[in-house]
């Protein structure tokens, strides 16, 4: 018993010179006091970041195929990147496309990129432009420029100007459905 009071009375003195009665507390009831820059370090943070450099992030992307549904003439968030390096930036993707009713259709497509201080989402590709319509389409790669502002954060978009469906011989609006191989965010 004695030697158990001598352990804990030195343990006490030891924990209180180096970090208080509260750390020895916590020290005593089994509880590690880790510092929270070190329980999690920006890596874990951001999952999206697939390369840092210098604290900041440089290629932010998607890790496996994405499907998601993009509404007619809406520009929808897909990638949100935090802590990017600030500067000239590019948004790539390469997506499957097809229409939510089946059959032949049209379709203007896309990619953009949303920051606290722009929102832009061009056409990069019309099936227009590459006849004969279709039932689906390859897209991509596709690439956007773009500026990362001061705070490091920008969010990719996907956007449909046109898409309709052919159903016999009358056209009817829709939603198109992506089935996304790669999309990330390149900081230059």
């Amino acid at each position: 018993m004695d030697k158990q009071r001598f352990f804990g009375l030195a343990l006490l003195l030891l924990c209180a010179a180096k970090g208080g009665f509260a750390q020895t507390h916590r020290l005593i009831a089994g509880i590690s006091v880790i510092p929270a820059e070190i329980q999690r370090p920006q890596e874990e943070a951001n999952p999206n970041c697939k390369e840092w450099k210098d604290k900041a992030c440089r290629v932010c992307s998607i890790e496996a195929t994405l499907d998601i549904s993009v509404k007619n003439k809406r520009k929808t968030p897909i990638l949100l990147c935090r802590d990017m390096k600030p500067g000239p930036a590019r948004v790539v993707m390469v997506t499957h496309a097809e229409p939510a009713i089946p059959g032949l259709w049209e379709v203007e497509f896309g990619l953009g990129y949303k920051t606290a201080t722009r929102a832009e989402c061009p056409h990069q590709f019309i099936a227009s432009n590459n006849p004969p319509l279709k039932t689906a389409y390859e897209v991509g790669p596709v690439t956007i420029e773009g500026e990362i502002p001061p705070d490091g954060m920008i969010q990719a978009l996907a956007c449909v100007g046109l898409s309709s469906a052919r159903v016999a011989a009358e056209g009817k609006e829709t939603s198109v459905s992506l089935r996304i191989f790669k999309l990330c965010v390149i900081s230059e």
